[in-house]
């Protein structure tokens, strides 16, 4: 259930170039492929909320992984263990459960909702193949941590400077071709697009996580809307997402 709440901080910690890695105390109840609102200053400045996917969420807790890039969430950057902060959420309606095998396909700072998705198939005892890209290894950030939650890890990188030269939805693509497995990612829109495609070359089921520019993360404002469909009928990611078919948001892929 949504609600608005102040949450206390647990620990901060850097984990990556601009990355940071939140833990907060408390029970949200959210479910993998949610977000939160989150304020990000003391003050009416900024003035809307960011949102920022969950990374993970036990009965006590709720951790967020977030990229301190501009002006809000280098505020929120700032903040320290024993400070609060105020979310609303949890929101948006995550990644449906299916039982059997998954390949999972990150890029960049899409890892971050993936986490609690990989932590969540494999407690229900599902195999999972987890591909991780970045345009450098400078982004790739806690490979570890992923890498044991999967039953097979691999990475790439743009530039060649760690694991595979080259995109990560080449990696990819040979698995979901050898495996009758669901697909889930999370990233650029450009690897979105191209991870529905080979899906659909396959005939496997594709969810995709999208990201979007939202101001009040609720459906109100319909400043995150995308195209789902052939009709090209605008749904909210904030509501009706951020978690969608791929066949239906890249319909002409």
């Amino acid at each position: 259930m949504t609600k608005k709440m102040s949450l206390e901080i647990i620990s901060h910690q850097q984990v990556g170039s601009q990355v940071r890695r939140l833990v907060l105390r408390g029970k949200t109840g959210a479910r993998p492929g949610q977000f939160v609102q989150v304020a990000v200053g003391e003050t009416h400045d900024p003035y809307l909320r960011r949102p920022i996917s969950v990374h993970d969420s036990s009965e006590d807790s709720l951790t967020l992984l977030y990229r301190a890039a501009g002006r809000g969430t280098t505020l929120l950057s700032a903040k320290n263990a024993g400070d609060t902060v105020d979310i609303v959420g949890p929101l948006g309606n995550g990644f449906p459960q299916h039982r059997g095998p998954a390949v999972v396909v990150a890029g960049g700072i899409g890892a971050a909702p993936l986490y609690y998705l990989l932590r969540s198939l494999r407690e229900a005892g599902q195999d999972v193949y987890f591909f991780y890209g970045a345009r450098t290894k400078d982004e790739l950030v806690m490979q570890k941590d992923y890498e044991n939650l999967v039953s097979e890890y691999a990475e790439a990188t743009d530039d060649g400077s760690a694991g595979y030269h080259g995109f990560v939805t080449e990696l990819a693509e040979k698995a979901i071709a050898q495996r009758e497995a669901h697909v889930f990612a999370c990233g650029p829109e450009g690897m979105l697009r191209q991870v529905s495609a080979i899906a659909n070359r396959y005939n496997r089921t594709c969810y995709v996580s999208l990201e979007a520019r939202m101001a009040c993360g609720v459906g109100a404002c319909l400043g995150c809307v995308v195209p789902v469909g052939t009709s090209g009928e605008y749904q909210r990611v904030c509501v009706d997402g951020p978690v969608f078919a791929g066949r239906e948001v890249f319909a002409n892929a």
